[in-house]
């Protein structure tokens, strides 16, 4: 004997299925939210701690004065000031260091430097001076 078939009746109400739809979306937002702030405190709240245990400074030579953090925001502006403009001179020392390098290793200079050293003459020191600056 055969079942007879049921047929299954769906009724369509769009407002309904508006509100369904806006009701999922604010609740992802808010679940996707959540997860994420959760997510950054874990990691703020575990990436501080192995970093401490884990890091040992080096042993100092001279027992050095711990340097007291500077109060004011005038007074912090003008420790990185100082800090930036020792980092960009030591790194404009560095670059010079490394460019008269290069101009004392070029061919022309290495050549003209040899002229002058076996015969020292006017012309001779003037294209040494002028290729190796």
């Amino acid at each position: 004997m055969a079942r007879p078939r049921r047929i299954l009746r769906i009724s369509f109400n769009p407002a309904v299925l508006t509100l369904s739809v806006a009701l999922g979306v604010w609740l992802g937002f808010i679940a996707i939210s959540l997860t994420a702030y959760l997510g950054y405190q874990f990691y703020m709240a575990d990436s501080e701690t192995p970093v401490a245990q884990v890091f040992t400074p080096p042993p100092a030579s001279a027992p050095q004065p711990a340097p007291t953090p500077p109060s004011t925001g005038e007074e912090r502006l003008q420790t990185y000031e100082e800090r930036y403009n020792a980092t960009q001179r030591a790194d404009n020392e560095r670059l010079e260091r490394l460019e008269e390098q290069r101009r004392l290793n070029d061919a022309k200079c290495q050549f003209w430097t040899e002229q002058y050293r076996n015969a020292p003459t006017e012309k001779a020191k003037r294209n040494m001076d002028q290729e190796c600056g």
